[in-house]
């Protein structure tokens, strides 16, 4: 043991001050030791710090529970933040943060009926952290609140946009992309409104249809503006299109099918009532357009008693007629024509497929011609026939009805009134 300390103190009187003090980890070392040392002795001999703000604390007001139960809310006030200063010890208050302090408006559990109240705010501490003072009052000391019972409403929004247009052309009714609102509210602002309008205002003259957002106003019933930061809307801003529309005088045009290759049509024989129509569409739509043709009238269901026609007009889409007419009336004069009947025993067949042979179980049949009433009485059995086409009719077989196509011979301006049908039998 003793040869152990002897060795000890042996190596401890080789080293020397000096070789500690020009060792530069042991310096670095002792310059942090030294640091720390003296700042918790400077922080930890004064108490006291300067006053600091703890600000952006959020102010609770809670109403009674009978006043909830009387269906009283807290419509202002809600969003307020208020600020105090606290000093106290330095590690103390460093640590201090807007969760460790409650602002509250006590007076507010004495509320019991709608208004609007000033209410006193006082501030606590609520965290664990405890060793500070308030050196001032809360900041504001007061607020105004606003207390009343909630409702809501619905209202139809009108447009009130104001603009002027081409006066050749036609303006539609206004539409907003939402024709209607909730509001909510305290009841005594919920009740001034008496309107609600989309308003705006347009400085261009429109020559198209104009499209554009709006803000929603809400009125009382001396007309004046409501502005609540009370209130609110399942929408603030509407999108409003102001149809501004071509206006165009159209022809009517009627056509028709199965018409005889002498009947001249344009010679009067053919009236439309009315015999025009203007209409409003945009100008892309109809200003290349010239008519508006109607579906096609069958020749053959046209005789000396059924001669006048209701057809309905078919506008092209978002067009609207001015006249507020959507069908016309088209006729023909049949004060030059006649109608005669006949029995026909001429029926033949064409185009009969290869391999087939074709029966017909109808001897004759009866037509009723009509034309120009001096061709309709020369008229008779020998000049008229019944064709029935087999033309692409290679997979029929069997007995079944087929039409029959009514040639007139020398008539080129006479036509046959109706369908007429043949039975035959294919094998």
């Amino acid at each position: 043991m003793n040869k152990y300390f002897d060795r000890l103190q042996e190596k401890l009187s080789k080293i020397s001050i000096n070789m500690i003090f020009y060792d530069d980890k042991v310096i670095f070392l002792f310059s942090i030791l030294a640091s720390f040392t003296i700042w918790v002795g400077i922080n930890a001999s004064g108490t006291d710090s300067a006053p600091v703000v703890i600000s952006d604390i959020p102010v609770n007001i809670n109403l009674s529970e009978s006043a909830l139960q009387d269906g009283l809310r807290v419509f202002s006030g809600n969003n307020i933040k208020a600020k105090v200063s606290i000093s106290g010890n330095k590690i103390i208050v460093g640590q201090v943060s807007k969760d460790d302090i409650s602002i509250t408006a006590q007076q507010a559990v004495t509320i019991t009926s709608p208004g609007s109240y000033t209410l006193q705010l006082t501030a606590k501490k609520t965290g664990l952290l405890s060793d500070y003072e308030f050196v001032s009052g809360v900041e504001p000391a007061f607020i105004p609140v606003m207390v009343d019972r909630y409702r809501e409403a619905e209202f139809n929004i009108e447009p009130e946009i104001e603009f002027s247009a081409d006066p050749d052309c036609f303006l539609g009714a206004t539409v907003l992309s939402s024709s209607k609102i909730v509001l909510s509210g305290p009841e005594s602002e919920m009740s001034k409104i008496k309107r609600v309008a989309a308003k705006g205002k347009v400085d261009e003259e429109l020559h198209s249809t104009y499209t554009t957002k709006v803000p929603i106003i809400m009125y009382d019933a001396y007309g004046e503006q409501i502005i609540s930061e009370t209130i609110s809307a399942t929408v603030n801003e509407v999108e409003v299109s102001i149809p501004v529309l071509m206006r165009k005088k159209l022809k009517i045009k009627p056509n028709f099918v199965n018409v005889p290759q002498g009947m001249d049509l344009s010679s009067g024989i053919v009236k439309v009532t009315p015999p025009s129509l203007e209409i409003a569409g945009a100008q892309d739509q109809i200003s290349t357009m010239e008519t508006l043709e109607l579906e096609p009238i069958d020749f053959h269901n046209i005789n000396v008693q059924h001669n006048k026609f209701d057809m309905q007009i078919n506008l092209p889409p978002g067009c609207k007629s001015l006249n507020n007419i959507y069908n016309t009336e088209v006729s023909l004069d049949m004060s030059g024509f006649g109608e005669k009947c006949l029995w026909l025993d001429q029926i033949s067949f064409v185009n009969v497929p290869e391999n087939k042979s074709v029966k017909s179980y109808t001897d004759k049949i009866e037509v009723k011609l009509i034309g120009p009433q001096q061709k309709i009485k020369s008229l008779n059995a020998e000049s008229v026939s019944a064709e029935v086409d087999l033309q692409g009719k290679n997979d029929l077989q069997g007995a079944m009805e087929i039409p029959a196509k009514i040639v007139i011979k020398n008539c080129s301006d006479t036509w046959v009134s109706g369908e007429h049908l043949i039975n035959i039998e294919i094998s």
